[in-house]
């Protein structure tokens, strides 16, 4: 009888350390993902933010001259001004929605992960599934998931702001940005292969 117990008690004991592993594993593999998440996302707005508000603005390069002419320095001053009045806590709402689009696509590349193994498995057709509308009713479960996923890993008590000033802080440029474009070659690559698979 006592032997009986022992026996319960240490089973009991190891579930509950199984418990507490995976529950370990589960929470570290979901900050994992969300920190490729916002590694995606920061370097998508960092890369947008150099080339519209840089790049490719006008204003920006006259301000670095003098000018005596007063309607150039208005323009200037207004660019300056429209820019400032974009920001939210140092962030460009306009170039964040841009930006946001990153994790939307990393959201579907996801989906086409899925999709191609199916593909190879079940030996199905992707024209078939185009043909049948399939696809079309898919593309509904599709956005609320990419809704959500942006909602858990980077809006949701405005988490991006708080990986921003981390990334900005450790400037690890170069891991930040090889995980960028390495993530967007296999991404690229999965949707090559998906369409071959038609």
């Amino acid at each position: 009888m006592r032997l009986h117990r022992t026996c319960n008690q240490r089973s009991a004991k190891s579930r509950k350390q199984l418990n507490v592993i995976s529950h370990q594993t589960i929470k570290g593999m979901r900050n994992l993902l969300e920190k490729y998440y916002n590694i995606n996302f920061y370097c998508s707005y960092k890369l947008q933010f150099f080339i519209f508000r840089r790049m490719l603005n006008l204003f920006y390069w006259l301000s670095f001259s003098k000018w005596k002419n007063g309607y150039i320095n208005r323009c200037i001053s207004t660019n300056k001004r429209h820019e400032a009045a974009g920001m939210d806590k140092g962030v460009d709402v306009y170039i964040s929605s841009m930006a946001s689009n990153t994790p939307y696509i990393i959201s579907i590349w996801a989906f086409c992960l899925v999709c191609l193994a199916c593909f190879k498995i079940f030996r199905i057709s992707l024209l078939s599934i185009l043909g049948n509308g399939v696809y079309f009713l898919l593309l509904i479960p599709i956005g609320i998931c990419g809704y959500y996923v942006n909602e858990i890993f980077l809006f949701k008590g405005d988490k991006y702001r708080k990986y921003f000033a981390e990334f900005d802080k450790k400037k690890r440029y170069l891991l930040y940005y090889g995980i960028y474009v390495v993530s967007l070659i296999i991404r690229l690559a999965t949707f090559y292969l998906l369409l071959a698979c038609a």
